[in-house]
């Protein structure tokens, strides 16, 4: 080594995560070097034997093109970024669903128009129009009939 180059050392953290990333396929050791900008690809060779988990062993050799590559590398990227989302919006949809039920147990005032059960099969038949109901629609109807709100009653807020 040149007077001149300092030795850079990385943390333990960042040598595991650059294992993951290509133990999980996201990147090759090529493209781990390039991208994090790692001396040479035999360090990371050495990361791999000391914190991987199946060291080089049984190892499989996919060659690709460039743009086959790049294309894996943002499909698993976008893969992992819409499994965020959808736990996100179901995580939105349980305290959506908890807020209701509080509010009309608080109030007791009905906030539902529908069951629950009906409208996530209508969201269903709009997402997914092919597939066959699995509730007939004179059943679903008469779970509607079951829980609409009687007009007639009055119903009082009360205050706390």
């Amino acid at each position: 080594m040149k007077k001149s180059e300092t030795q850079v050392r990385y943390s333990e953290e960042f040598k595991r995560k650059v294992v993951e990333e290509i133990e999980a396929g996201i990147m090759t050791v090529n493209q781990a070097t390039r991208y994090y900008g790692i001396g040479g690809t035999m360090t990371v060779y050495d990361w791999m034997m000391r914190y991987g988990i199946n060291g080089f062993k049984g190892k499989k050799v996919v060659i690709m093109s460039v743009k086959e590559e790049t294309e894996v590398i943002t499909l698993r990227r976008e893969l992992a970024l819409l499994k965020k989302q959808l736990e996100e919006a179901e995580m939105r949809a349980i305290a959506w669903k908890s807020m209701v039920d509080a509010i009309e147990e608080d109030m007791g005032i009905k906030v539902k128009k529908k069951p629950w059960s009906q409208a996530l099969q209508e969201a269903r038949q709009l997402l997914y129009p092919n597939e066959k109901d699995s509730v007939s629609s004179d059943s679903a109807s008469s779970m509607d009939s079951v829980n609409r709100l009687d007009i007639s009653g009055k119903h009082h807020i009360k205050r706390k």
